[in-house]
């Protein structure tokens, strides 16, 4: 998958625009007319409205990061790790608000490492989901239940950085 990506000082290093880079991924993966509004976007809560091609309706997504970690190994290799509580919901079109949302959490780890002589950023990235109790929904407490506090899917992504 290709998407655009767009990185912003801040007071001491440079970070991720994260509503940029979210909405150029959203595009990416579920069609250019995918993000429909978005709602709100801070450091740490991004809210938006989705219409994924070939869904049935627009779905609410809310990303609130929990906490994140940075490590810098040395001038070309640094870590990062994140925990996002993603809760997903339809919108009922009889219905202005969001209905029988979806709750997970998810654990992203970055190993970046710069390569100067070809002035790109690849990374080596590791996405678990975990699935989270819910008192309106008894199949979703059934199936945190079961998941006994271990992953529901683990994902490996290898990302190259390269200006344009």
């Amino acid at each position: 998958m290709k998407y655009e990506s767009r990185f912003i000082p801040s007071a001491s290093s440079v970070i991720a625009d994260r509503e940029y880079n979210v909405q150029s991924i959203a595009r990416a993966a579920m069609g250019p007319n995918s993000v429909v509004n978005v709602v709100l976007a801070s450091s740490n809560k991004f809210s938006c409205i989705l219409a994924p091609q070939g869904a049935p309706s627009l779905v609410q997504v809310d990303l609130l990061t929990l906490n994140r970690r940075q490590e810098t190994m040395d001038e070309n290799h640094f870590d990062c790790s994140e925990v996002t509580r993603e809760i997903v919901a339809p919108i009922d079109s009889k219905t202005p608000t969001p209905t029988n949302p979806i709750l997970k959490e998810i654990e992203t780890t970055s190993l970046y490492t710069y390569n100067p002589s070809k002035d790109q950023i690849t990374c080596r990235q590791r996405s678990a989901i975990f699935l989270l109790p819910s008192q309106s929904s008894p199949m979703a407490m059934q199936m945190w239940q079961a998941s006994r506090g271990r992953p529901v899917d683990v994902r490996f992504y290898d990302v190259v950085y390269t200006r344009r």
